[in-house]
């Protein structure tokens, strides 16, 4: 199946390796305004190198969207109105406006959308995900040194999402509170912030996500009845407390170390091909946006208050 990648920056660059190695791909074509930056970082591959993203489209089956936020849903819309299959980066927009108009661009066109939470991915996540059940509280912690990346979107928008994405996957009876507060410190918007979300299960999760951090932690802490689950995002790990018999025990389930990346295209690759492969749709793309938004949306308005 051809694939192509659009924006050949950080992430797309990685794109553009990891579906140079799995045979279901054929990649085909890199697409990137910045003729320096196309040549730079395509170099190693034997495909077309394109500014223009509508020359891609006689040559790809599916594309993997990774440009400013600002650009998603133009381009989003230019594939699936023709036919083509598109895994974007998140957020899946800068609007449930544009968000909307994309899933029912895709549903017009019988082609799948789907959005880059790669974290979903992670084996750990995935592991932990068929540990939880009704949690009661989860605690995270996403720090991060600052990078002019991302720049266009705020720290929730940017970070923040890929764990608001994996609570709902887990807690779908939606938020009933959200207290939120978050500062600019050295961009123009919110660069470190901190959020508590009462579900109308009872579930209370508490996220800090800072750009602004002088070392990476990525930790995600469930709490439900008889179980503690650690589970640490970088190394792919965790670690679960049970009560049993009145004893605590602890164990270190064996994971096997996946890539996130390569994981998320293999299984897109099966539902693409109707082989039932586990995707983050649009849908479920957009409700991760509309909850960041909420959240950014309560964190401006203390701010002016």
């Amino acid at each position: 199946m051809r694939v192509g990648v659009i924006g050949i920056g950080a992430m797309g660059s990685n794109h553009l390796r990891v579906l140079s190695q799995l045979p279901p791909w054929r990649l085909t074509c890199a697409v990137d305004i910045d003729a320096e930056n196309l040549e730079k970082n395509s170099r190693p591959y034997d495909i077309a190198r394109l500014s223009d993203p509508r020359r891609a489209l006689d040559l790809v089956d599916v594309v993997a969207i990774a440009v400013p936020t600002i650009e998603h849903f133009a381009l989003c819309r230019l594939f699936l109105e023709n036919g083509k299959h598109v895994l974007v980066e998140k957020p899946i927009s800068r609007t449930l406006e544009e968000a909307d108009e994309l899933v029912a661009a895709a549903e017009r066109s019988g082609r799948l959308l789907a959005v880059g939470h790669l974290e979903r991915f992670n084996p750990a996540v995935v592991h932990a995900g068929r540990l939880v059940e009704r949690p009661l509280f989860i605690e995270v912690q996403r720090l991060g040194s600052f990078s002019p990346r991302s720049l266009d979107i705020d720290v929730i928008m940017d970070l923040m999402i890929h764990d608001l994405d994996i609570i709902l996957s887990w807690d779908r009876s939606g938020v009933r509170e959200i207290r939120a507060s978050g500062v600019p410190i050295i961009s123009s918007r919110i660069d470190i912030a901190n959020v508590r979300l009462e579900f109308h299960s009872g579930l209370v999760a508490n996220l800090t996500a800072s750009r602004v951090s002088q070392e990476k932690t990525r930790k995600l802490r469930v709490f439900q009845k008889n179980l503690y689950i650690s589970l640490d995002y970088k190394e792919r790990r965790l670690k679960m407390f049970q009560l049993h018999d009145g004893r605590i025990l602890q164990e270190f389930p064996e994971i096997e170390d996946v890539e996130p990346l390569a994981a998320m295209w293999r299984a897109f690759h099966q539902a693409v091909s109707g082989a039932g492969g586990t995707i983050v749709s649009g849908r479920e793309g957009r409700e991760a946006l509309a909850l960041a938004l909420a959240i950014s949306a309560t964190v401006d308005g203390d701010r002016r208050a």
